[in-house]
């Protein structure tokens, strides 16, 4: 019995050296947006005094609506300097997409270069075992066991060595030219990531204390980074930079990618305290005077704008405003519609951006932590497998052939037999691990937990602006379906998934939800698939306040 036990003993232990590892992740906070948040936001705007005055005058007033000239002007500076905050995020942003975007190019380029080599390690070793293990019984045929037992020392050596070779490439392998080239310059740069290079407002954001913290989100960022990845950002050594690099290895590579996108996150945040602040400051529609038509029974009309002004709720106000530039009045009244409808078209568009936001951060979190590490953990130990499935052959090879020329047949072949017992159960492990084993999850649920019908816990719900747009029935439509309906049923149709969509445990297992604990790569491929198509919805919101804006113009 000591043999089988032994044999479990070691499958065991196989399986504890090849389970996942996970990167520390903190859940979430609720996103918040109180009357600190847009304070903090108007500090870094520099127009904390103009807000306070705002507030007085409607304070002194009681009417939020308040139309003086001055209200008007203050207004006007405030949407001003917020939309300059909403450019200059997606500004930085954008160029973090591309410092992602060719980091990842590189990346995967070296992985298939990689891949290609192992193979190439991988067929030597096949074809030299092919071809010594069609020799030997020939030459046994003929009587010529000495030549056979040489073939056998042979094989065993040339696949040990091989498996040895491919291990120490593993080791030093690393990819070639990764610096951007000159024609790249005005767009990737590969500076370390070390937060500089940000637009004005947004290095003023980093350097500001977010609430109930003591330090910086800057320091607090670093600190991150320290815990989570293990780097120093007082060393720009660390800071992975691939600026002057002739070479790189895929780690570092890696480790660039989620430094990125963790600084991309935390630029995303600025979001909130902008909406945070145009919440605190706006103006409230009035309700329809009974001679205004409403703007959605006209025809004159597409019907995108039409439901962007139900959303936001100023159909009278844009009806009113269109009227005015038909005739060409020009007076306070159209300025301060003018303004109204900059103030609520920034303020939907905000609450939809930071809804896409959350949603950017899980498909960035899933594709560069979830998914990377168990694509990079299923290569890395498929190769591992194969490697000592060979080197145990190779070792056994040698020493049955070294039995052989010492006449001790019987013991040769016994060296063939636990040889083969080795590779069978390691060939066992090789098939489990093309599944890529499991990662456990660190995460609430997700953006698509409450697009599922979910019923996830309010502080991962999208906020009723955004729930009223799903919820919502596009233009278009003919059937009366919502987007939300849209959505699910698109997803089910057309079978954008390789996962039943109508089994309540695949929905829970994409979603995040609580109950769900273990995620794999299937899982966390539809997932993304599906978090893609999301983000795609909520941005198309985007096109529709622009096309009103051109309208009222």
């Amino acid at each position: 019995m000591a043999l089988p036990r032994n044999k479990l003993l070691a499958i065991l232990l196989c399986w504890l050296v090849l389970l996942q590892p996970t990167f520390a992740y903190t859940k979430p906070a609720p996103i918040r947006l109180t009357k600190d948040d847009a304070m903090q936001g108007a500090d870094i705007l520099g127009i904390r005094a103009h807000v306070e005055r705002l507030l007085v005058i409607q304070a002194q007033t009681g009417d939020p609506n308040n139309q003086s000239e001055e209200t008007l002007l203050l207004k006007s500076l405030i949407l001003r300097k917020i939309l300059r905050g909403v450019l200059e995020i997606r500004q930085a942003c954008n160029k973090i997409d591309l410092e992602l975007a060719y980091a990842y190019d590189v990346m995967k380029r070296e992985q298939r270069r990689e891949a290609f080599i192992f193979e190439l390690f991988n067929l030597a070793n096949f074809a030299q075992l092919s071809t010594f293990y069609t020799l030997e019984p020939f030459v046994r045929q003929h009587n010529q066991f000495v030549m056979s037992a040489i073939f056998t020392t042979i094989s065993g050596s040339l696949g040990t060595t091989i498996a040895t070779l491919s291990k120490l490439y593993a080791h030093t392998a690393k990819a070639d030219h990764v610096a951007p080239p000159k024609v790249l310059a005005h767009m990737v740069d590969g500076w370390p990531v070390d937060t500089e290079h940000m637009p004005p407002l947004v290095n003023r954001f980093l350097d500001s204390e977010a609430i109930d913290s003591k330090g910086t989100r800057r320091e607090e960022l670093f600190a991150t980074w320290k815990t989570r990845y293990h780097v120093d950002a007082s060393n720009k050594k660390e800071l992975c930079g691939i600026k002057d690099k002739r070479r790189a290895s895929i780690g570092l590579l890696s480790n660039r990618i989620l430094l990125l996108w963790s600084l991309r996150t935390c630029v995303q945040d600025f979001d909130y305290d902008l909406l945070a602040l145009i919440k605190l400051v706006k103006e409230h529609p009035a309700e329809p005077p009974a001679s205004v038509h409403s703007y959605s029974n006209s025809s004159s009309y597409s019907a995108n704008e039409i439901e962007v002004v139900r959303l936001l709720n100023i159909e009278s106000e844009v009806n009113e405003l269109i009227g005015l530039k038909q005739n060409n009045i020009n007076n306070a009244r159209r300025e301060r519609l003018n303004l109204l409808v900059l103030e609520k078209a920034l303020e939907g568009s905000l609450e939809l951006q930071a809804a896409s936001d959350k949603v950017d951060d899980e498909l960035n979190y899933n594709y560069h932590v979830v998914l990377s590490s168990l694509l990079a953990s299923r290569a890395k130990w498929q190769q591992w497998i194969y490697n000592l499935n060979f080197i145990q052959s190779g070792i056994m090879g040698i020493v049955a052939g070294r039995l052989y020329l010492s006449r001790w047949s019987w013991a040769g072949d016994k060296q063939f037999v636990i040889s083969g017992g080795i590779g069978t159960g390691l060939t066992t492990l090789s098939i489990l691990a093309m599944h890529g084993f499991w990662r456990k999850v660190d995460t609430g649920p997700n953006s698509l937990a409450e697009t599922l019908n979910l019923h996830p816990a309010d502080e991962y719900r999208f906020s009723p602006f955004v729930s009223a747009f799903l919820n919502d029935v596009p233009p278009g439509s003919t059937d009366g379906k919502t987007r939300r309906e849209i959505l699910n049923d698109a997803w089910r149709k057309n079978r954008v998934t390789t996962m039943n969509l109508n089994r309540i445990k695949t929905l829970e297992a994409l979603a995040d939800m609580p109950s769900h604990k273990l995620d794999t790569i299937k899982i966390a491929t539809n997932r993304n698939v599906l978090l893609e198509s999301l983000k795609k919805d909520l941005e198309s919101f985007q096109f529709e306040v622009l096309e009103l804006l051109r309208t009222t113009e």
